[in-house]
């Protein structure tokens, strides 16, 4: 049966052969290589993010239950942008981080655990914009920057567990 398949195919490419039918037989060419240039892109991004690196280590081995965010925006090392294809998770045990089909191929949900992340926080766009930069991993390093109303419900899903809770609770207290 394939070899029929195969012989049909074959013939499109005969000098003599039907234009339309050339152009027919092309098609599957060209599906496999925007194919497999999609899915090299997005594994490429996955080692140059760090999110490969991260994935080693802080691997979901669960679903995640808690306070989730879809479609939501972040930069990892800086410069790699994972814009609106973010799921985004907190509770005061961890931080879930997860990529949204089809771009979550060689990209697992992640599970990090607030005592692996140290935060900074601040202002951007002349101080219209909360961000909050993560440093994921004693050994990795990786960092993730994250802004506006994403910081403040990241911050409030954690509670207690945000790595600055008690640096924020006594700068409240002082003031």
């Amino acid at each position: 049966m394939w070899g029929m398949y195969l012989q049909r195919w074959l013939a499109a490419f005969q000098l003599d052969a039907n234009p339309a039918l050339r152009l027919a037989a092309l098609l599957p060419i060209v599906l496999f290589c925007w194919a497999a240039a999609l899915c090299g892109s997005i594994l490429l991004i996955s080692w140059l993010s760090g999110w490969s690196l991260l994935a080693r280590r802080f691997r979901a081995t669960e679903p995640w239950n808690g306070q989730l965010w879809s479609w939501q925006s972040a930069r990892f090392r800086g410069w790699c942008g994972y814009n609106n294809c973010l799921r985004v998770g907190a509770d005061p045990q961890s931080l879930s981080l997860s990529v949204i089909m089809p771009f979550g191929l060689f990209h697992p949900a992640l599970l990090i655990p607030w005592h692996e992340i140290e935060v900074e926080t601040g202002k951007a766009c002349f101080g219209l914009y909360d961000t909050a930069q993560f440093r994921i991993g004693t050994d990795e390093r990786v960092t993730v920057r994250i802004y506006g109303k994403l910081v403040n419900r990241i911050r409030q899903a954690a509670g207690p567990g945000w790595p600055l809770y008690q640096i924020e609770q006594f700068e409240s207290q002082t003031k």
